[in-house]
């Protein structure tokens, strides 16, 4: 979690380690609770990895060493010890904590972008098991038990992330790893999202064998967490943020009645207060999250803040998916190279730069076209042919450019997407396609083949096929 280490090296080579400042990249907040009288501080902090971070679509699954793509671990701090504290002798100096983790799903695979709205997923089961027991050999190393949480879908797309999951979970003879799929999208349809406490009740034995850890000023450490719940989803972070959320809400009622502040009856919905803090920082949490790995805010934080799902929330969630879409298509290639220079995936050497542009003419006769064709448009929205919109003379101005705009569209889908999309340029990414060049002139989609036919003559596909042949031959 030194997440400035790379940029370190320098001064620690050097020995000037008094000037190190390591630097966290990831979520802190503090905010004073107060339960039945007795008033504590309750603390939120997310660590984010340095290995094997980037963007959304181009840092994904488990490098060679195990480590895996938007790894974070997230602390919950409960500090009876702080000044502004509460002075009941039942609780003075008391301090718990609970962590969890999250990260991908550790095998080898990829969502890489085609300009459409969802990426063609590559899952490549060779190599996946050799990181998937490098992953869970560290995850154990570090924190004990685990149990894996796999929330992806059991049907259509993600299905085959889901079954490579289970397949590789299944392989482990490890006795202290644990793995559970539970179905979010399915179990939680159609609002349904009380149903998240299926989950909590089926993970309730595991996290009760884990613990979590507890001291007390002047008496030391009293007990320790032995275990820790690995949460997962396709990106690990909308899902995994409300699931994550529920568990820690579960665990700090369980914290609060191990020191007598909570009743064996009462909830922490007894508590709307307390209710509504808990709710907004674990919702900031995830916006920070979400925006360092996706660029946007995180999807389902209504229910997250208030504790029921609403449809203004789902608006908001169309909202940042289609800007997740341009950003995963056409922008998040640069943020890649920003965070591979940041964390020394790349190292910078002398020689060519890497960032030249490297546009065909085609490409460019293309945008240049598309720039042409929304100045038009703009034009005819606010000087319409005629003086009016729905003039026939304005409608036909518009469908005849809107013509143009699609046809370019097309063009790109067909021949010129790997190009025109944005992909990382400094550390090598085996999933980008080759890109086609060609001096020859653009073929247009149907305008092209209508005017090949037109020119021809009914002998033309002949005399094309005989050619054919003899160049073959």
């Amino acid at each position: 979690f030194f997440y400035n280490k790379y940029l370190s090296e320098p001064l620690i080579a050097a020995g000037a380690v008094a000037f190190v400042l390591p630097v966290m990249h990831g979520f802190f907040e503090c905010r004073q609770a107060l339960v039945n009288g007795a008033a504590f501080n309750y603390v939120l902090v997310t660590r984010r990895g340095r290995k094997r971070q980037g963007t959304r679509y181009f840092a994904r699954g488990a490098d060679a060493d195990g480590n895996v793509a938007n790894f974070a671990e997230t602390e919950q701090i409960v500090d009876f010890a702080a000044p502004s504290a509460s002075a009941d002798a039942r609780v003075a100096g008391v301090q718990m904590a609970y962590v969890q983790v999250r990260g991908s799903i550790p095998a080898e695979w990829a969502q890489v972008i085609n300009m459409r709205y969802v990426p063609t997923l590559r899952v490549d089961g060779g190599a996946s098991a050799k990181r998937f027991g490098a992953h869970v050999d560290r995850l154990i190393a570090d924190y004990g038990e685990v149990a894996a949480v796999n929330l992806v879908n059991k049907t259509g797309y993600e299905r085959p992330m889901g079954d490579a999951f289970a397949r590789l979970s299944g392989q482990s003879a490890d006795p202290r790893y644990h793995y559970t799929h539970f179905d979010f999208h399915r179990e939680c349809s159609r609002m349904r999202w009380h149903r998240i406490s299926i989950l909590v009740g089926e993970l309730a034995p595991l996290s009760d064998k884990f613990k979590y850890f507890r001291a007390r000023a002047g008496a030391g450490m009293q007990q320790q967490q032995h275990g820790v719940v690995r949460t997962n989803c396709m990106d690990c972070l909308d899902r995994t943020n409300v699931v994550q959320s529920e568990l820690a809400r579960s665990v700090l009622e369980q914290q609060l009645r191990a020191v007598g502040v909570l009743g064996a009856t009462e909830a922490l919905a007894g508590f709307p207060a307390l209710r509504a803090m808990l709710n907004n920082v674990w919702a900031d949490n995830a916006d920070a999250v979400s925006c360092a790995y996706s660029g946007t805010g995180a999807l389902k934080t209504d229910f997250t803040r208030t504790g029921r799902r609403s449809y203004w929330g789902a608006l908001q969630d169309a909202r940042n998916s289609i800007e997740r879409y341009v950003r995963g298509n056409f922008l998040d290639g640069e943020r890649q190279d920003a965070t591979d220079l940041l964390l020394g995936a790349h190292r910078v050497r002398p020689g060519a730069a890497p960032f030249a542009d490297r546009l065909s003419s085609e490409a460019r006769a293309l945008i240049g076209t598309v720039y042409v064709c929304f100045f038009m448009l703009v034009y005819a929205f606010f000087y319409p042919r005629g003086g009016r919109w729905f003039g026939a003379a304005n409608v036909a101005f518009v469908a005849c450019w809107s013509a143009v705009v699609a046809l370019v569209f097309a063009t790109v889908m067909r021949s010129h997407t790997a190009e025109m999309l944005s992909w990382p340029r400094l550390a090598a990414y085996p999933y980008r396609p080759p890109i086609a060049r060609t001096s020859a002139s653009l073929e247009i989609p149907l305008v092209g083949s209508w005017l090949a036919g037109a020119g021809s003559g009914p002998a033309a596909p002949a005399a094309s096929s005989r050619a054919t042949g003899k160049k073959l031959a």
